[in-house]
């Protein structure tokens, strides 16, 4: 038996455990930033709500958070309604870069809140 050598074959199997690893932190932290993105709209909307938020404004929040994480928005739609509740949904495109080859995905999201002084 040999001790404290390495082989080829061990090698090979730590650097597949380590490209692995990476790959599935990568795809942890895209779904965290998914969260993250829908949150902060969510936020930002919140903070500026009141009587002088309108259609337009809500799409420039969005837009603004969206490209502050450099992504494109693809789709963006916001209303206020006559009962004062603030509809929203965009669509972006999420590309995450997993070493061997990259993986992208167009994220939908929907979102409501009241509108105070609406």
């Amino acid at each position: 038996m040999q001790k404290g050598k390495i082989t080829v074959t061990s090698i090979i199997v730590f650097c597949i455990l380590v490209l692995v690893g990476i790959m599935v932190f990568k795809y942890v932290v895209g779904n965290i930033d998914k969260k993250q993105i829908k949150k902060e709209v969510f936020d930002e909307v919140g903070i500026f709500r009141g009587a002088q938020l309108n259609d337009a404004k809500v799409r420039e929040i969005i837009t603004l958070v969206l490209e502050k994480r450099s992504l494109q928005p693809l789709e963006v739609f916001a209303e206020i309604d006559s009962r004062g509740m603030v509809y929203y949904s965009f669509k972006y495109e999420l590309t995450i870069n997993y070493i061997l080859f990259k993986r992208s995905e167009i994220v939908e999201v929907e979102g409501e809140m009241e509108n105070y002084g609406g």
